[in-house]
Order: structure tokens, then sequence, then C-alpha cells
């Protein structure tokens, strides 16, 4: 009996496992029953879920979709609250520290150059 040498025994033993195979990426928006989404996977996808297949971009940026019923697509949210809220400098309202509208003295706090700063509200389509 003619004995095997390492590399011959390691190849062999190599070629006796199991191939792996890697489960492909398939991006998944699952919703409800109004559309809503309410769970996003891209392997080991759940069974007996109702789900869209996505692009890569569509699956990180799934909180601007909902899901058309109907249609079976998804569409963008239509963001348009319809507010713009401006600030004007004033007498009164939010006390900041001069020439610097982002640095807000808290009640009780003092500076010695203040200017004041209110807000308005626009409605706008």
């Amino acid at each position: 009996m003619e004995s095997k040498s390492w590399d011959e025994e390691f190849v062999e033993a190599y070629n006796s496992f199991p191939k792996i195979v890697e489960e492909p990426f398939e991006y998944r928006i699952h919703y409800d029953d109004d559309g809503r989404i309410v769970m996003l996977t891209h392997q080991n996808h759940p069974d007996s879920t109702q789900y869209l297949i996505v692009t890569v971009d569509q699956y990180a940026d799934y909180q601007h979709y909902y899901v058309d019923i109907e249609k079976k697509q998804l569409k963008k949210v239509a963001h348009n609250p319809g507010l713009r809220v401006q600030l004007k400098r004033s007498d009164q309202g939010s006390a900041v520290v001069k020439n610097h509208a982002g640095l807000v003295l808290e009640p009780g706090e003092t500076s010695t150059d203040v200017d004041h700063y209110d807000h308005t509200t626009n409605r706008h389509s």
C-alpha cells in the first residue's frame, strides 16, 4: 500500500468538505396592508410577508418611501410641510449672543452684547 504525501492528503480532505455557496444579497422592503414599511432584509428573508425587491439605494433610503398597494410599487413620499419658519430681529423673543444667532442664552445667562430674535411662520406651497 502506497502512502500519500501530506499535500495529497490535504487536497483529498479539502475536497471532501461540502462547498459553501453564499446566499446572494437581495434587498427587500417588507410592508403591511396599508403600504407602510415594516421591515428590511437582504438575507435570510422571512416567509409569508409582503415585500418588494428594491435597489441598494432605495433600501438605504427607505424612510423616504411607501408602497403603493394597488400597483405594488415603491413610491417616494411627497414631503411638503407647507410651513416656513424664519427668524427676525426683534425686541423680544429668544436672547442670543450679539452677531451669533446660533448661541442662544438660557434663562439666567447673561452676555455683554445681546440680540433678540423672534420667529415668523409663513405658509407656502
